[in-house]
């Protein structure tokens, strides 16, 4: 017999997260720029910042195997973000990505800070897919140092060094993501008008 077959939901998932990468290479087509390159790179960092932040309310939310799913296509369509960086922005120059970073950031060998970010999206999305089991009963202390570190980096992209819509929308999914931790931390508290 062959693989269960997916939920919707996944496979619904899994089409948005398509739909999504392929419009963000069109996207210089609907967001005329002087640099078609820098709007590819931005925009396949917010699908992958999208992703992202699905995953982390599905696990939020106890769902664990669609939390996975958003999970791995989030960390696969950043590293196309990563690539897609180098290829079109940076040369693949080491030196021009750190300058870069210097010019946004004001803190060039940030970018290896990006770097460490990278490496633990694909360790751990690995983990999970690899020996579940292990990842899901990992240490509290592990889980969050990993979660913070993450949702630090991802605040700071959208919300300190962006501006505008995508500042807002920053500050929204964070909003949403800090509301579902207060209900997962406290279940047992109802919110009610005027109580």
């Amino acid at each position: 017999m062959g693989a269960p077959a997916l939920p919707r939901s996944i496979i619904g998932l899994v089409s948005l997260w398509a739909v999504l990468l392929i419009g963000a290479y069109f996207a210089p087509l609907a967001l005329p720029d002087d640099d078609a390159a820098d709007v590819v790179t931005r925009q396949t960092a917010r699908v992958a910042v999208l992703y992202w932040g699905i995953a982390v309310a599905a696990i939020l939310l106890r769902s664990t195997d669609f939390g996975r799913w958003a999970w791995t296509l989030g960390c696969v369509v950043f590293l196309v973000h990563v690539a897609t960086a180098f290829d079109r922005v940076h040369g693949w120059s080491n030196s021009a990505a750190v300058r870069h970073v210097e010019d946004v950031s004001g803190f060039g060998p940030g970018l290896y800070v990006s770097y460490a970010f990278t490496v633990l999206w694909v360790v751990d999305a690995a983990w999970w897919w690899i020996d579940r089991r292990g990842y899901e009963s990992r240490s509290f202390w592990l889980d969050r140092a990993v979660h913070t570190f993450m949702a630090f980096m991802v605040f700071s992209s959208t919300v300190i060094y962006e501006s505008g819509f995508i500042r807002w929308a920053g500050v929204s999914l964070f909003a949403l993501l800090v509301f579902l931790l207060g209900k997962r931390l406290y279940p047992g508290i109802k919110v009610r008008p005027g109580t």
